[in-house]
């Protein structure tokens, strides 16, 4: 058995408009990562996966499932993407004010610790996922393709001139992963590796910059298997 608990990119949310006015439209991929993982190992899956979902929702989803976990399922629990993201507008509105990301570090780490152990108690086996790298480019122009020149250019003085602090942010939600890792003794699969080596990551994007394409999801639901498959051997 198999089951997830994460955001849009285990849910298999993909981008299917990316840069024209108004709101996104996002679709869901041929199959989901965990269906791949699932259809590739020969075992039955559980997705509980949901679009715009950070740690602390994932928390209470944890708590919502956890009767549903079986003894000895593999739970991957894959968050950090959302819970990394800032309030753009607000940015762009206020750029000499202080803006957090949507969830603190902290926060994140206290909600992560405490899915790890729900997950536990059901008698179920944690498994972290890295975080997918970022275009960080691609995707500023995905949240501000309907922001004036002038909110633009807001954000980019309050991120110090460039994109690059995007990336930084976002990494730091990524470290903070494996130091979870480590103090609760959970196996985490690297996925960020898996993506930067070989092919450019933008390949796998699509082009708000963040979610993975088919060619992505594909790419994700081998690099677990690949490295799940030795313990279930």
């Amino acid at each position: 058995m198999l089951a997830g608990f994460g955001d849009s990119i285990m849910k298999g949310v993909m981008l299917r408009s990316a840069l024209k006015e108004g709101r996104p439209e996002y679709e869901l991929g041929s199959r989901s990562i965990i269906d791949r993982c699932g259809e590739q190992m020969g075992v039955p899956v559980s997705n509980f996966a949901r679009f715009g979902c950070t740690a602390p929702m994932g928390e209470k989803l944890v708590e919502r499932y956890e009767s549903r976990l079986d003894a000895d399922e593999t739970v991957l629990i894959g968050y950090g993407g959302n819970d990394s993201d800032y309030d753009w507008e607000a940015i762009a509105d206020h750029p000499d004010d202080t803006h957090l990301p949507r969830t603190r570090i902290e926060d994140f780490m206290a909600a992560y610790h405490h899915i790890i152990d729900k997950v536990r108690q059901a008698g179920a086996v944690p498994v972290m996922l890295s975080m997918l790298p970022m275009d960080a480019d691609r995707y500023f122009r995905f949240f501000t393709r309907n922001l004036s020149d002038w909110h633009k250019k807001n954000i980019l003085r309050w991120l110090g001139g460039s994109t690059a602090p995007i990336v930084t942010g976002h990494e730091l939600y990524n470290i903070a992963l494996y130091k979870i890792a480590q103090k609760e003794q959970v196996r985490i699969l690297d996925i960020t590796s898996g993506f930067l080596d070989g092919p450019t990551c933008e390949a796998f994007l699509c082009d708000d910059g963040i979610h993975p394409n088919e060619a992505g999801q594909a790419r994700i639901s081998q690099l677990i298997v690949s490295q799940l498959q030795p313990v279930a051997a």
